[in-house]
């Protein structure tokens, strides 16, 4: 006398298998196990790449942006976060791309603008950090590096703000007025030949100079009396 017996799953039908009552539910319970191997396969087959897309901004597809002008925006010492916000300064994509190599180790690469900057293997939980790591350090070799406001180790070939300021004005002192400048010409239509101003030559000889105002200063601070 044949058996039938079904196997169900979670209330589905999965496999079925014929015999005796005895070797029915064996033969049934063989080839669910098959079909679930198969299934978990594929499932696994399909989750083995994984990607991560940060986007510098929404916009409509449009040409690829060539990374010769792309400028590294450091506001981090994560070098996650500066990758990501360096695709936000500069409009455009960085992808993390997850490939499972075995076990527990994974393959993470580093994609700007569909370009390969870098990749690493590790376990996942810090390969990411260990490519953005790596991708940062090469992107810094060929381009320029904007840093915004790091307090934390030492950054080597770095300016202020200050110091930017400060060369500025000193360059502006040392700059000349050239004969092809309009107040230049106006004085000497008058009579001005050079040196001080006024009718002995008793004025000032120096343009006025601009002060710069920084942050909230008001026109007219005295540092000093700090009034």
């Amino acid at each position: 006398r044949l058996w039938r017996c079904g196997v169900y799953l979670q209330g589905h039908f999965l496999a079925e298998g014929c015999g005796t009552k005895k070797t029915s539910k064996h033969a049934a319970a063989d080839e669910a196990v098959k079909i679930l191997q198969k299934t978990q396969s594929n499932v696994s087959a399909t989750k083995a790449v994984q990607v991560q897309k940060v986007s510098g901004a929404a916009r409509a597809p449009a040409k690829k942006k060539s990374l010769k002008d792309l400028v590294v925006y450091e506001n981090s010492m994560n070098p996650v976060c500066t990758l990501n916000d360096t695709a936000q300064f500069n409009k455009m994509t960085v992808e993390y791309v997850f490939e499972r190599v075995t076990g527990m180790r994974w393959k993470c690469k580093v994609m700007l603008e569909n370009e390969l900057i870098a990749e690493a293997v590790g376990v996942k939980k810090t390969v990411k950090h260990v490519a953005a790591e790596e991708a940062v350090k090469i992107l810094k070799k060929t381009q320029p590096t904007v840093v915004n406001n790091l307090k934390k180790g030492t950054i080597e070939d770095v300016i202020s703000r200050n110091e930017i300021c400060g060369r500025s004005a000193e360059e502006a002192l040392k700059q000349q007025i050239k004969e092809d400048n309009i107040g230049n010409q106006i004085l000497r239509k008058m009579g001005w030949t050079g040196g001080g101003l006024g009718k002995s030559g008793e004025g000032i000889r120096e343009p006025i100079a601009v002060k710069e105002q920084f942050k909230r200063e008001g026109l007219g601070l005295d540092v000093e009396r700090g009034s």
